[in-house]
């Protein structure tokens, strides 16, 4: 069964732009009160006074996900203010293209922090109340999670380990009330490393080739409703949704199988 988020609280990082703001939009308009985090404070009161002028309900947090000590207070200040929290969505990150010849350390260093470290640090402290309520961990990944793209080995590392620690954290969590899984996009869009303004600068040509991802909303809104049914899973966001508008979510529940990338050996088809 597919539980609705409505009057839940859901917490999404990276969404004052790109796919994160499409997730909060999906989140907000399924009547969640949705957690913004992003690091850059103008983008966020934009992005936050969209969905709210369409009638959701958000609360937005300037955080530098770089500083573990910011992270562990963003959670800290989550436990106290959202009880009814239900969803945590990992969804900032870095992607700068260098060589390993040439990387340069602080780039490493945030990327690795950002991707990587701030999901941790997040999944540490919020788990285990999720477990308790029940809820769903959805972690952000790319096909950089299983393939290897040259001058994109900071990326690609942070990703590849993004996917084992998932699977590690579903292994223990198995048996309680939550669902951890990671979640490619699927379509192409906005480049990660745009701003908005960024992006509505770039050529018409190049804006033409980004699809919208609250396209994707179908695919964040059954992963989130996921109560522990389903973990360990990658998923492919644009296969997901493909599959729910379809078949529909109680039969894609029943055949996960079929329409997951990665499905580990204890989550099967239900005859």
């Amino acid at each position: 069964m597919i539980e609705s988020i409505a009057g839940c609280d859901a917490l999404v990082t990276g969404s004052s732009r790109g796919l994160g703001f499409g997730v909060a939009r999906a989140f907000a308009e399924a009547g969640a009160r949705v957690w913004m985090i992003a690091e850059v404070e103008g983008e966020l009161d934009e992005a936050a006074e969209e969905i709210r002028t369409a009638g959701g309900e958000v609360e937005i947090r300037t955080v530098d996900l770089t500083d573990r000590k910011a992270c562990v207070a963003l959670a800290q200040e989550v436990r106290s203010e959202a009880p009814k929290l239900r969803v945590l969505v990992n969804n900032a990150g870095v992607l700068e293209r260098q060589a390993v010849t040439d990387i340069d350390l602080d780039t490493w260093d945030r990327t690795i922090a950002v991707n990587l470290t701030a999901p941790m640090v997040l999944c540490r402290e919020l788990a285990p109340g999720l477990a308790k309520t029940g809820g769903s961990i959805i972690n952000v990944s790319s096909r950089a999670g299983t393939l290897a793209f040259a001058t994109e080995a900071a990326y690609c590392a942070s990703k590849f380990a993004l996917e084992g620690m998932t699977r590690c954290l579903a292994l223990e969590l198995e048996g309680a009330p939550v669902s951890v899984n990671t979640v490619t996009p699927g379509l192409r869009l906005k480049p990660t490393s745009l701003t908005r303004a960024d992006a509505a600068a770039a050529p018409t040509s190049a804006r033409a080739e980004w699809n919208d991802p609250v396209s994707l909303g179908p695919a964040f809104l059954f992963l989130a409703g996921l109560r522990g049914s389903v973990s360990g899973c990658r998923f492919d966001a644009q296969i997901l949704t493909q599959a729910i508008e379809t078949h529909g979510d109680a039969d894609v529940l029943r055949r996960i199988d079929a329409f997951a990338e990665h499905v580990p050996p204890r989550v099967t088809a239900t005859p």
